[in-house]
């Protein structure tokens, strides 16, 4: 019969060991801390009274031909406006060479423009690219 040696191993304290799992986890917890910073929506208080002015110029690919790229500018800008707190003044007017131009009340915060901005850059609605001119307030 065996003397227990093999049979049973006497398991080593590592301290090594044990000190890299508890750095990796602080760091893992670090990385989900900044992440959830990065990303967490967090909104600024805005003057019900302000405005922001946004010019866009686009480009159409291939639309039907009953739509104006005005009617697709302006139902791009309206759809994107539903993801955040303002609503546009007046009509989304056109100022030549294919640029467009709203008001938008009350303005916006970091992050609902940064919202704003990608909504209307992406491709929302068929055959209308948007880019982004200007995105600033109005004193």
């Amino acid at each position: 019969m065996a003397d227990g040696n093999g049979a049973r191993q006497k398991r080593r304290f590592r301290p090594v060991a044990i000190a890299m799992g508890v750095v990796g986890l602080a760091i893992g917890g670090l990385g989900v801390l900044a992440l959830r910073e990065a990303t967490l929506s967090t909104h600024q208080r805005v003057d019900p009274d302000s405005q922001i002015e946004l010019v866009v110029s686009a480009t159409s690919r291939g639309p039907e031909p009953s739509q104006s790229l005005a009617e697709l500018v302006d139902a791009q800008v309206r759809l994107c406006r539903l993801e955040v707190t303002s609503d546009v003044v007046g009509e989304v007017a056109p100022q030549g060479d294919n640029q467009f131009r709203a008001i938008l009340r009350p303005s916006l915060d970091e992050t609902n423009r940064r919202q704003f901005r990608g909504c209307i850059e992406d491709w929302v609605i068929d055959h209308v690219r948007l880019n982004v001119v200007t995105l600033r307030d109005l004193e």
